[in-house]
């Protein structure tokens, strides 16, 4: 991984837990379980443990609003902010898991991108 590939990851990687961490001192329980948020491969994976957060897994996915928790956790590249067009170009999906594997949803940039935009 060259210099500029590690910056890269340590900036996306960054961005995400800065936004993870706002919407969970917000007390949003889905931000509140994140256990590990990584960038390789195009992809950022998210790992939740509900137990961080003081909830089961069952009561975590009946107060989620999302269906497809990338649909939230990805966000903070979804949109034409300065923020998600310097990013968005580097990520390829994003994808939530729980932390025995159970999968929580994907979604690739230009689905999220188009979602919130409409574009």
């Amino acid at each position: 991984m060259t210099n500029d590939d590690e910056s890269t990851a340590h900036e996306i990687e960054s961005a995400f837990k800065d936004f993870l961490a706002e919407r969970a001192a917000a007390g949003v329980a889905l931000a509140r379980s994140v256990a590990s948020i990584r960038y390789e491969h195009r992809t950022v994976s998210i790992i939740l443990d509900p137990a961080i957060a003081g909830v089961t897994t069952a009561a975590l996915r009946d107060t989620s609003a999302f269906e497809n928790v990338a649909d939230f956790m990805g966000a903070v590249i979804a949109f034409d902010d300065e923020l998600g067009l310097r990013l968005r170009p580097h990520v390829d999906q994003v994808v939530t898991r729980l932390a025995d594997g159970t999968d929580l949803g994907s979604r690739t940039s230009a689905e999220l991108h188009r979602a919130a935009t409409g574009r």
